[in-house]
């Protein structure tokens, strides 16, 4: 049987929220709580296996941290009357096991408690999709931060220019002719672009520069 517990600021809410998880099938209710402060206490005298969180109550993202932080096994769904993408964030980062769109219907908010049992993240698809966005949108800053650091930082321009030549590849021959440049002068932005990138083939480059300089073993 699984313990729940519920939060939200108010007490029409948190009944309806009651009486709507008792028909759940191995769901029992073990109380309420209408702020920050009483829910903590709860959790030493209900013991529940989740909490259930209506984002309308003050501190409410605090509160998750604060739930994950004192007992990591308890699973927060987290209900919300929005979902702007700083919303969804602060969020997941404090730790929510499912996502309930005050838009969304009883047998939403069922489905969302029943994942969180399983160990399972539920939220709406545009709530998926913001996360993703976000996870994209941090990737990116974190490659870009780490190609600044990176071996591919010390090409110039005309290196970088060559290499994307190479990566489509293009000889020596074809590179010079396609920069209006001397072959000897090819060969040498080639040499200099390995050089620098501690490679000794021009395959290995082209990865370096698919891979945005991650991932692949140094030569020396």
């Amino acid at each position: 049987m699984t313990r729940a517990l519920i939060a939200g600021r108010s007490r029409v809410h948190r009944d309806a929220l009651a009486t709507v998880l008792a028909r759940a099938e191995g769901v029992h209710v073990v109380g309420t709580a209408s702020h920050r402060e009483e829910v903590l206490a709860r959790l030493d005298d209900d013991r529940p296996d989740i909490v259930l969180i209506d984002l309308t109550m003050g501190e409410a993202a605090r509160t998750v941290a604060d739930i994950k932080a004192r007992a990591p096994a308890i699973k927060v769904v987290a209900i919300a009357l929005g979902e702007t993408e700083a919303e969804v964030v602060e969020l997941a980062e404090a730790g929510v096991a499912g996502y309930v769109l005050a838009d969304g219907s009883l047998e939403d908010l069922i489905v969302a408690v029943e994942s969180a049992v399983r160990g399972e993240l539920y939220c709406p698809p545009r709530v998926a999709f913001t996360l993703l966005r976000r996870v994209g949108a941090l990737a990116a800053q974190i490659k870009a931060e780490e190609r600044a650091e990176g071996p591919l930082s010390t090409l110039t321009h005309r290196e970088w220019e060559i290499l994307q030549l190479v990566d489509q590849g293009m000889s020596n021959k074809e590179i010079a002719r396609h920069q209006g440049i001397e072959l000897a002068t090819a060969k040498n932005h080639v040499h200099n672009i390995l050089t620098k990138l501690h490679v000794h083939k021009r395959i290995d480059a082209a990865t370096w520069f698919r891979r945005g300089g991650f991932h692949l073993k140094l030569e020396t």
